[in-house]
């Protein structure tokens, strides 16, 4: 699945010649996600952590289509991920867990974006959206031990992290798909600084629509990036 994002990706790539004034994007920035349906379980009722910082980064070519419409096919990394459940493997007698997923992603996405130009041509305003496809390369699982649990008066705290490597399903409890699909939105503007180069600011939110575990939950994810815009042609 990776070499077939990867193939898809370059294969754009050999064609953007071709196109009148294609470009080629290099963005990245920072993240939040979260998991819808998911929460801390029986093994850690506390919830401190809901959502995960992370980054973004990635390639993309966009190709005009007619008028103010253009696709954009990009390929990047994606960090994702939020609360969930503490694996069941870990005993710490009495002690109270929160644990976070961490789940990054190599993500292929088609947007199809309608935009302006403002300002003589010197600022272009766009709004985005289309599908994407996300295979995970990396997951693991941080978990924070509380004792004794919040509402005590106390605030002794300790942290412990647990790797499951890859396939996050070493240990019972945490068993993710390796896949995660859904539909991405946003808006974003593009400064030209020369004929052939730009200055570029997105802001893109994707809501997974698929299922990444048994409990149903799908991921949700903000990402707040800018990177240069090259025109090709």
């Amino acid at each position: 699945m990776k070499k077939t994002l990867v193939v898809t990706l370059l294969s754009t790539l050999a064609a953007v010649p071709l196109a009148a004034q294609a470009t080629i994007g290099l963005r990245g920035g920072i993240s939040t996600a979260t998991m819808s349906g998911a929460g801390p379980g029986a093994e850690g009722g506390a919830g401190l952590w809901e959502s995960r910082s992370g980054v973004v980064s990635g390639i993309d070519v966009g190709i005009p289509l007619s008028g103010i419409l253009d696709v954009r096919i990009g390929l990047g990394l994606a960090q994702k991920g939020g609360s969930t459940d503490a694996p069941r493997s870990i005993t710490v007698g009495r002690s109270f867990l929160d644990a976070m997923a961490e789940l990054d992603y190599l993500q292929l996405s088609t947007l199809l974006r309608a935009s302006t130009d403002a300002e003589r041509g010197l600022l272009n305003i766009g709004v985005l959206a289309g599908p994407y496809l996300a295979v995970n390369h990396s997951c693991a699982v941080a978990v924070r031990i509380n004792h004794p649990p919040p509402g005590s008066g106390l605030a002794w705290r300790s942290d412990r992290r647990l790797d499951l490597g890859t396939s996050c399903i070493e240990a019972e409890g945490t068993d993710f798909r390796s896949t995660d699909f859904g539909l991405a939105f946003g808006a974003g503007v593009e400064i030209k600084l020369y004929d052939s180069l730009g200055l570029a600011f997105d802001m893109i939110y994707a809501m997974g629509l698929s299922r990444i575990d048994d409990d149903g939950t799908r991921n949700r994810h903000l990402a707040v990036q800018s990177g240069f815009v090259f025109v090709m042609g």
